[in-house]
């Protein structure tokens, strides 16, 4: 059944046009004339039988009528064009791009990769490493990993995994500075303080001392991400929060220790997100799946 709908050309114009408040502009956006944007919008009032916009003396603005049609016509056409580059990225080669952090891309996920190029050599992965949320809206980005409480607007989310969370710093540091006896010890001594993506409440020193019970007064910080942290510990320049899944390799290896035995679960956990409706296509769902795997396992 066909639906009765005006001409998409009309639509296309009036969409530009009310976006932009500008006939001129609009023209330029598509290419075409002044003289045919006008014309365009004439028939789709025609059609409609309403004024869509009203005409000033220095441009135009949107008549009740279209405002209206507006927020329907610009979502529709924001859809489509999601669909499509969708469509093109996912399947029309084989490249995923999945968004990470700086500190989970180090020291989660690229020590595991070669096993994703093993099991899929045709599918190439691109990261977005940022220490910022990851924009879906171009469709360029398949999937994302993130710390928190799995509740983000317009994201799926699929938890991979908690964490347990514990000071670590370099042998050195711990043979210079005195080994701590208790939690109290750590308080004077210097803590390095990394944030996380901005709203995801990454787990600073003050929230741990108040997890493990202590009031963290006179805390000498300095806020960098993860992997800066984590390399100042290495460095020697003092105790850095250990992420587990982050830092066991460096703790097995002797480059990092633990200077006490008491750590906490991570209050959030880490979710592999992608966009609610929009489909990620065989080669991202192969990663997801993988991903999940790795998580799991």
């Amino acid at each position: 059944m066909r639906r009765d709908l005006p001409s998409p050309t009309a639509l296309l114009a009036f969409e530009a046009c009310a976006r932009l408040l500008s006939f001129k502009s609009a023209s330029e956006e598509l290419n075409v004339s002044p003289a045919a944007v006008s014309r365009q919008i004439r028939n789709l009032e025609t059609y409609i039988g309403q004024p869509l916009f009203n005409r000033l003396h220095r441009g135009v603005e949107l008549s009740v009528a279209g405002a209206r049609l507006f927020d329907p016509v610009n979502q529709g056409f924001a859809g489509m064009a999601t669909a499509i580059a969708s469509l093109k990225t996912v399947e029309g080669d084989h490249q995923v791009t999945i968004g990470t952090t700086m500190g989970f891309a180090f020291y989660w996920l690229m020590p595991r990769l070669a096993r994703f190029s093993e099991a899929w050599p045709e599918v190439t992965l691109n990261q977005v490493v940022t220490d910022e949320p990851v924009d879906f809206s171009d469709g360029h980005v398949h999937l994302a990993v993130r710390y928190g409480a799995g509740q983000w607007t317009g994201q799926e989310c699929r938890y991979l995994f908690g964490d347990r969370i514990y000071p670590v710093c370099s042998p050195s540091f711990l043979k210079a500075s005195g080994t701590p006896s208790t939690v109290a010890d750590l308080a004077d001594k210097p803590l390095i303080e990394s944030h996380g993506i901005p709203g995801d409440h990454w787990l600073d020193w003050t929230t741990w001392f108040h997890y493990v019970g202590h009031r963290a007064a006179g805390i000498r910080t300095r806020y960098l991400n993860y992997l800066i942290g984590v390399q100042m510990a290495l460095n020697g320049q003092g105790y850095a929060l250990g992420w587990h899944s982050f830092v066991a390799d460096l703790v097995a290896s002797g480059q990092l220790v633990k200077p006490l035995d008491v750590e906490i679960r991570s209050p959030g956990a880490f979710f592999m997100t992608s966009p609610v409706g929009r489909p990620l296509g065989s080669h991202a769902d192969k990663f997801a799946d993988w991903l999940l795997g790795e998580a799991s396992g």
